[in-house]
């Protein structure tokens, strides 16, 4: 009988030493099949690897979860833990971020990387400041105007639908101020907003652009570097902080491999996807 209650107490200490997974649900605007996602999953899969399970991720790709400043809200409330997101949601948490989107600002990686590298540390604390940890920053190619008629000049341009961010305020005061005409709206309404013309220009990457379908509604690309585009893995840090810190310390490794790979693809992929749609 003793020998049985021993067996009984060992089982049930073994089963409480096994404590819960924890599961983080990222969102992403990127869509499913794409080589963004499929380096989200392969860090997924790492994470789960390096913390023996403890650390599972599950991805919510294509916008299903809402655009960039709907994830925002939902991390806000807990529905979802992480996310990786463009500046447009990363501008509502770190004023630093718009060093990145000056129009014309930087004419070449190396000069991105100077920028980057410098201002690392102010967009992390920031981040924090909003309750997030930055697992990663980088840039996954040049900014470019798509547009549905050909732009060549400033006029073009004034003449033109041009999608903004919705709740991005500042970015519509400005192109009104002087003079275009900006319609805010989700980037998951992107597509609709093409198809029935309530926008038919925006700035956005090639690879984003291809993979989206709406470079068959806007075959006109202005060959001008724009702006850096700027990709960030931001997570919860009431989610951050509860997990040990070795597994941080793994899952951070695994974040920063995954983020050059993201780097290095992005500046890539912006080739092909061009040479595609001419095509």
């Amino acid at each position: 009988m003793n020998f049985l209650k021993n067996i009984i107490v060992i089982v049930f200490l073994s089963g409480a030493l096994v404590s819960k997974p924890i599961i983080i649900k990222l969102a992403t605007v990127a869509p499913e099949g794409t080589e963004y996602y499929n380096l989200l999953l392969e860090m997924g899969q790492r994470w789960q690897e390096e913390t023996n399970g403890q650390v599972q991720l599950r991805i919510y790709p294509n916008g299903v979860v809402g655009g960039e400043i709907d994830t925002i809200r939902k991390m806000r409330i807990g529905q979802i833990q992480a996310s990786a997101m463009s500046s447009i949601g990363l501008a509502r948490l770190t004023d630093s971020i718009q060093a990145f989107t000056l129009p014309m600002g930087f004419k070449d990686y190396n000069e991105v990387d100077r920028v980057k590298d410098a201002m690392f540390d102010d967009i992390h604390d920031e981040l924090s400041d909003s309750g997030f940890e930055l697992l990663f920053l980088v840039d996954i190619g040049w900014v470019y105007w798509f547009s549905s008629d050909e732009i060549t000049v400033p006029q073009d341009l004034k003449d033109s639908k041009i999608f903004t961010s919705a709740g991005d305020y500042v970015t519509v005061e400005l192109f009104k101020k002087f003079g275009f005409n900006a319609i805010p709206m989700s980037e998951t309404d992107i597509l609709t907003g093409l198809q029935t013309g309530m926008i038919n220009s925006m700035q956005t990457v090639p690879i984003l652009a291809a993979s989206s379908g709406w470079s068959a509604l806007m075959p006109n690309m202005l060959d001008l570097k724009w702006g850096a585009f700027i990709g960030a893995v931001i997570i919860d840090n009431k989610v951050w902080s509860k997990i040990k810190p070795e597994h941080k310390k793994a899952m951070m490794i695994v974040a920063k491999d995954i983020g050059r790979k993201y780097q290095k693809n992005g500046r890539e992929m912006e080739i092909k996807a061009i040479d595609a749609m001419e095509q």
